[in-house]
């Protein structure tokens, strides 16, 4: 399976960040920072020169600001222990050349792959995770 994490970046639930970094023991004061930077984002539209109203960010971490990424690193340090656990799952069915290694995944950039058997209680065990930290 290839997922595209681009897509991901934009839908990662907030709450999921906050949990995240409090069970990483960061500090709470540090937490408050973080989710107040990236929940507090309002856009303007300039048309010809006229600026419109704002409104306000709705979800997920915005591309191009300096801060998301180093959260989504994070995120994804997350999804690579969720995919570890998953491998250790009695109903996990590597994939036949990836079995000897217990290689359940490979991350590059903002595309993950997954690899594992074609078998329906493996793509559910990789599919709750999933579920639980986007949008």
């Amino acid at each position: 399976m290839k997922i595209d994490l681009q897509k991901a970046f934009d839908s990662i639930h907030w709450d999921f960040l906050k949990d995240l970094l409090y069970h990483l023991k960061f500090p709470l004061q540090f937490i408050t920072w973080i989710i107040a930077c990236i929940t507090s984002v309002a856009y303007r539209v300039n048309v010809n020169g006229l600026q419109g109203e704002g409104f306000d960010g709705g979800k997920g971490l915005k591309q191009g600001d300096p801060l998301p990424p180093l959260i989504f690193v994070l995120a994804m340090k997350y999804f690579t222990r969720v995919m570890k656990l998953a491998g250790e799952h009695p109903q996990f069915k590597f994939h036949p050349t990836c079995k000897q290694i217990k290689l359940n995944h490979l991350m590059f950039a903002y595309d993950v792959l997954i690899f594992n058997k074609a078998h329906l209680p493996t793509l559910l065990i990789i599919k709750s995770p999933l579920r639980s930290s986007i949008k």
